[in-house]
């Protein structure tokens, strides 16, 4: 039998301009700067996958995630593309950490295997096709008057639920902010905060203590990531559920976050863990815990958010969704894959692979590197 190889790998940096600074504790974000690979095979069909490096969050770069892919993409080529496990062995073996470039070639691969197959990738994946998943919008850390604004505008524009950006130091405004906010939206209207580890252990203490009467679903990562100690004490006392973000990057971590009681919950970012076949890991020993997840995003277009969201399909016990972050970018240079409702549903067809594609008109504005 004839094994089908990889034969040719794409390299593309891009830039595409947010409609406005994405701000967080951590600084704000002007730019998605992204880099695209496209692995094909040797019958010329090809996989697709994206990473979006945060420096404040992976410790990557653009440039350094281009540096490295070459690297990476001289050692795939004559490889089997179906063997995915081997190959994100290799990139862990080649580099520690780096988990934003890894996930642009294992989407890519998985892309690619799952279009050999012509499978969509929730299938691949032994996804739930009627799987219901609704996104929030998130609103920026800005002054109280701007974010009350801005809840108020995505409660209009009927989204299921806000995901409000917090982690000033001294905690008072932030317990200011979401009063405000509440008081703006009413009482129906679902709300998760995000401090982005901008808390320490007493800040976010008395902010959760002050904040447990505004009905809020849970809160994504009060303190610094690795401070174990404190998460676990926080995580017994809150009266807000704690999520895991940056505490949990792989499904080493989930498993020492959770054995240890330092977090109820636990957000998943295939950006965070090297893609999807180490997500699916993270998912996994989650489900074994029983614990409640969310799939979220950093400042992906359509496209990597489509794999998500088929990767969201094969896990029942995720129900937590934050897939908004195409929708904070100036254009959207997408063909094809997911599709965003008015009640703000987020459904895939069952086109191959994850469904998504990149303009070539898009990709002409920018170096393409090629190795083969």
């Amino acid at each position: 039998m004839r094994i089908t190889t990889i034969h040719k790998i794409e390299i593309i940096p891009v830039q595409i301009k947010l409609h406005e600074p994405f701000v967080i504790s951590k600084g704000a974000l002007t730019h998605a700067r992204n880099t695209i690979v496209k692995i094909y095979n040797s019958d010329g069909i090809y996989g697709l996958g994206e990473c979006c490096p945060y420096r404040s969050i992976h410790g990557e770069t653009q440039t350094g995630t281009v540096a490295f892919a070459k690297d990476l993409a001289a050692l795939l080529i004559g490889k089997d593309p179906r063997e995915i496990h081997k190959h994100v062995a290799l990139m862990d073996r080649m580099i520690v950490g780096n988990a934003s470039v890894k996930c642009a070639f294992d989407m890519a691969l998985y892309d690619l295997v799952a279009k050999m197959d012509e499978l969509p990738l929730y299938a691949f994946l032994r996804g739930d096709r009627d799987k219901k998943i609704y996104t929030d919008n998130t609103v920026s850390l800005l002054t109280k008057e701007k974010m009350v604004e801005k809840a108020i505008k995505f409660k209009e524009m009927g989204f299921p639920v806000l995901k409000i950006k917090l982690g000033e130091r001294g905690y008072t405004n932030d317990v200011e902010r979401m009063q405000a906010i509440r008081s703006a939206v009413g009482d129906n209207l679902p709300l998760r905060i995000d401090a982005n580890q901008g808390w320490n252990y007493l800040d976010a203490k008395r902010a959760l203590e002050a904040m447990k009467d505004l009905n809020i679903e849970h809160c994504e990562e009060p303190i610094q990531a690795g401070n174990t100690a404190d998460q676990i004490r926080l995580t017994s006392s809150s009266p807000i559920p704690i999520m895991a973000d940056e505490s949990v990057f792989n499904h080493k971590d989930a498993y020492k976050v959770l054995s240890q009681n330092a977090a109820d919950l636990i957000n998943i970012k295939l950006g965070k863990s090297g893609g999807i076949c180490n997500s699916m890991k993270v998912a996994a020993i989650a489900q074994a815990a029983d614990v409640y997840c969310q799939t979220g995003s950093f400042s992906e277009s359509r496209l990597g958010i489509s794999a998500l969201v088929h990767f969201d399909m094969a896990w029942d016990h995720i129900i937590f969704h934050d897939l908004d972050s195409p929708l904070m970018l100036s254009e959207d240079p997408v063909i094809g894959g997911m599709t965003y409702h008015k009640d703000w549903q987020v459904t895939v067809d069952d086109t191959p692979g994850h469904g998504a594609d990149f303009d070539p008109e898009f990709l002409k504005r920018f170096e393409i590197l090629i190795v083969k």
